[in-house]
């Protein structure tokens, strides 16, 4: 089940990179969009992430990069696409019993470490608009591992030791969950977007083979730049 919906976020991806690209080769070499109820762009996020279950963590600072599209279904109602290629995950400072193995630096043992993914995100939301330019969403989101490590850096003397555990074996590929924003959009509603974005996971990120629970959160703060408006 969780390959099948993996593929799914790779197909979804595939769709999703194509109609951005000819967006925007229209966008570069002149053409512009001729439908007006479809909204393209690039989303950037400054993004703080942290783990459930996970006492003393410092929350994850991180950059996010995918896309948006968005139908117009009428001037209060909206669909929205959201694909975000890169999405970091995790958090910073977990004491040492969370970890999944000794670090091989013995200087190392019963220090904090950092506990790093980066995921793929598909999230299809609703949008209700109070005006053009202040608008909610809600919907749900899917997600594909794409990379998981432990990090392990302590200062020794006039250095620094340092490790880093790839802990794939340890992460479920898949999650599910819900994404929420708040947005205002300039331009009375069609210039560039302003989100704070709250993403919340459902499921335990860890697989059978780790001992402990915990569940995904991240607060965003996004910008979606449009691209092939005329």
């Amino acid at each position: 089940m969780k390959r099948k919906i993996l593929a799914m976020i790779v197909v979804l991806s595939c769709w999703w990179g194509t109609a951005s690209a000819q967006a925007l080769i229209a966008l570069l070499f002149g053409g512009k969009m001729k439908n007006d109820k479809i909204k393209l762009g690039i989303y950037l996020g400054a993004s703080s992430t942290w783990i459930t279950e996970a006492e003393g963590q410092r929350v994850r600072p991180g950059l996010a990069i995918g896309a948006y599209t968005a139908y117009i279904m009428n001037p209060k109602w909206e669909l929205c696409m959201y694909l975000i290629m890169k999405s970091p995950g995790g958090a910073r400072s977990l004491r040492y019993d969370q970890s999944f193995a000794a670090p091989g630096d013995s200087t190392l043992v019963g220090a904090d470490f950092s506990r790093f993914m980066t995921y793929i995100h598909v999230s299809p939301v609703i949008r209700y608009k109070f005006s053009p330019s202040w608008s909610v969403a809600l919907g749900p989101q899917l997600a594909g591992r794409l990379r998981a490590k432990d990090t392990y850096s302590e200062d020794i003397g006039e250095g620094t030791s340092s490790f880093t555990y790839n802990t794939r074996d340890y992460i479920s590929l898949i999650d599910v969950g819900m994404t929420t924003d708040l947005q205002y959009t300039l331009m009375k509603g069609n210039g560039i977007r302003l989100d704070i974005q709250y993403n919340m996971g459902f499921i335990n990120i860890y697989n059978d083979k780790s001992p402990f629970r915990g569940m995904n959160r991240q607060l965003m703060f996004g910008v979606g730049i449009p691209i092939g408006r005329k």
